[in-house]
C-alpha cells in the first residue's frame, strides 16, 4: 500500500504589532511539510503448515518456522518550513545550496531588530526548511493454534529499525551563538516492543 499527500493550507495571523492593533489579518502559509508519503506491506512467509515450504514437515518445524508474517512500513515527510522572528534582514532569499545540521540558511543576513520597531521581514521563506523526517518500522508476528477457536499471537515490533538520526529544527533565536544550527534530535532511537496476545 502506497500513500502520498500534498498539504497546503493558510491561516489568518497578525503580521506584526501594528496589524494586531488594527485587527488586520494576513493569510500566512502553513509551516507544515508539503509532502508526506508512506509505503507499507504485509507478507506471509511461505513456511509451515498450509504454505509452500515445509507443509508436510515435522510438527516442531511448523512450530518454529511456520506461520510467520512480516509487516514493514516506510514513512517520509519533507522538511518543515522555518519560522523567523522580527529581524533586520539584508537581502530577499536566505536559502543556501547545501543546508545541513551546522547551517540551514545564510545566518549573516539576519541581525537583531531594534526595540519598538515593527516587523518587516517575512515569517518564512520558500527555500528555507528543516531536515526531511523518515523512518522504517517493522512488525513480525506468529500465530499458534491452541484450540479450534483459540489462537496465541506473538508479535515483535521495531520502531526506527535502522536506528537513524534525524536532526531537529535549528535554533531560530537571532543572537544565539547556535542560530541556524540544529542541536537536537527530531526522532527517537530504535525501540523494540514484544507482545503476547490470546485470541478467542
Amino acid at each position: 500500500m502506497w500513500n502520498y499527500g500534498y498539504i497546503r493550507q493558510k491561516t489568518g495571523v497578525f503580521f506584526n504589532d501594528i496589524d494586531e492593533y488594527a485587527d488586520r489579518f494576513t493569510m500566512m502559509e502553513s509551516k507544515e511539510p508539503r509532502h508526506r508519503t508512506s509505503l507499507a506491506a504485509t507478507a506471509d512467509l511461505p513456511f509451515g503448515k498450509g504454505r509452500k515450504f515445509g507443509s508436510t514437515g515435522p510438527k516442531i518445524v511448523d512450530l518454529l518456522a511456520g506461520g510467520w508474517s512480516v509487516s514493514p512500513i516506510w514513512k517520509l515527510s519533507s522538511g518543515e518550513y522555518l519560522r523567523f522572528g522580527p529581524a533586520l534582514v539584508s537581502g530577499t532569499d536566505p536559502s543556501i545550496s547545501n543546508p545541513g545540521r551546522n547551517r540551514y540558511f545564510d545566518t549573516s543576513m539576519f541581525q537583531l531588530q531594534p526595540p519598538y520597531t515593527p516587523r518587516t521581514n517575512p515569517w518564512q521563506y520558500d527555500g528555507v526548511k528543516g531536515s526531511p523526517n523518515w523512518s522504517i518500522d517493522v512488525s513480525v508476528a506468529k500465530y499458534f493454534a491452541l484450540y479450534e477457536d483459540v489462537r496465541l499471537e506473538f508479535r515483535m515490533e521495531a520502531y526506527n529499525l535502522t536506528n537513524s538520526f534525524v536532526p531537529g529544527l535549528p535554533v531560530m533565536a537571532i543572537g544565539n551563538p547556535q542560530f541556524g544550527r540544529s542541536v537536537t534530535q527530531a526522532n527517537l532511537g530504535r525501540q523494540l516492543q514484544y507482545t503476547l496476545r490470546l485470541h478467542f
